[in-house]
């Protein structure tokens, strides 16, 4: 499965090395250029600049972890084309966007999750403790 990692900030980058981790091996980066990733991270990936061309190397889901106010920029197209999506909360800024979100979701067929964890969550926290 071809996975497309939008946006490589500090949360995109964890993305990255957790799939690589994982062993996947087809990953297709957006990037915008703005983020402080170091070139010979991505060394072995293929990277894009623009979503139509991300679209070109048909990816079968997208993680999405761009700054939030971006996240419907990319989200809709790729849900357009039938990508799977995992979006990093929230899923936008404004509710501006999210209907068409969800029709372009329904148009594709895809599935969409949102990312939320409970890292400092007092009850997980208490569970840290008894490891």
């Amino acid at each position: 499965m071809k996975i497309l990692i939008v946006g490589l900030g500090s949360v995109g980058r964890r993305h990255l090395r957790n799939l690589v981790a994982l062993g996947q091996t087809d990953l297709l980066l957006l990037r915008s250029g703005k983020s402080t990733l170091p070139d010979d991270e991505l060394k072995g990936f293929q990277a894009v600049t623009s979503i139509d061309a991300a679209l070109q190397g048909k990816p079968e889901a997208a993680v999405i972890a761009t700054p939030t106010a971006l996240h419907l920029r990319t989200a809709i197209p790729l849900a357009r084309a039938g990508c799977h999506l995992l979006l990093e909360k929230p899923v936008s800024h404004s509710m501006e966007g999210v209907a068409e979100l969800q029709e372009a979701v329904r148009e594709g067929g895809g599935k969409v999750m949102v990312a939320f964890q409970y890292r400092h969550h007092p009850g997980l926290q208490a569970v840290r403790r008894w490891l």
